[in-house]
């Protein structure tokens, strides 16, 4: 595997996060567990579309609306047949999505954000000043703090992360990255050449090697 490649992590939620709301059954609020499915309704020309919930606690079913009345030919083919399918990346996108628990009067349970990182080299190669180059896949919603994700996966501490980033080592489009910032869907992380230095070479081989 050529280690000059960029790369690309696709960062995957291990579970979807539960909201809390009202059950009518239980009398009180509880936490409702995503199923990972779509309810659709279409009729005549409009098309309505809910992610299934049920209570932790009773099983009692709420559907979360994501399209109400929505015209057809608003909707994208692939979406649709996307929310037929139960499709899971659209699980993960309509699933991390704050703004719509807001809408829905609902709220995001406390969560762990469990997740997996898959890597793989694209076909373009890293800038001459740059040890590495991330291209970030991370559905909408999911939220990540930048220097705690980078220290798990370049296996570094987290203060040599906030250091590499005060000396403008990691940059996040051509700009510094900030360590207190999000990790964003798309976005490119640059760690230049001079982050090896900072310890023995050996050590900076286990960096690039880490995500295989």
């Amino acid at each position: 595997m050529n280690r000059n490649l960029r790369k690309q992590w696709i960062v995957t939620p291990d579970q979807l996060p539960a909201i809390i709301r009202r059950c009518p059954k239980c009398g009180k609020k509880t936490e409702f567990i995503n199923s990972g499915k779509f309810r659709v309704n279409a009729n005549g020309r409009l098309i309505d579309v809910w992610m299934i919930y049920r209570c932790g606690q009773c099983k009692t079913s709420w559907n979360m609306a994501i399209w109400e009345r929505m015209e057809a030919g608003r909707l994208e083919k692939e979406e649709y047949e996307g929310f037929l399918n139960n499709d899971p990346d659209l699980a993960a996108k309509y699933g991390n999505d704050r703004d719509l628990f807001g809408r829905n009067r609902a709220e995001a349970a406390a969560s762990k954000a469990e997740y997996h990182v898959t890597a793989v080299d694209t076909a373009l190669s890293c800038g001459e000043d740059h040890a590495m180059e991330i291209e970030i896949r991370i559905p909408p919603g999911f939220d990540l703090r930048a220097d705690i994700f980078l220290m798990q996966q370049l296996s570094v501490s987290r203060s040599r992360i906030k250091k590499w980033c005060e000396d403008g080592l990691i940059l996040s489009g051509g700009q510094v990255l900030s360590p207190k910032g999000k990790i964003r869907d798309g976005m490119l992380l640059q760690i230049k050449k001079e982050a090896c230095c900072w310890e023995q070479e050996e050590a900076f081989k286990m960096i690039q090697y880490h995500m295989i």
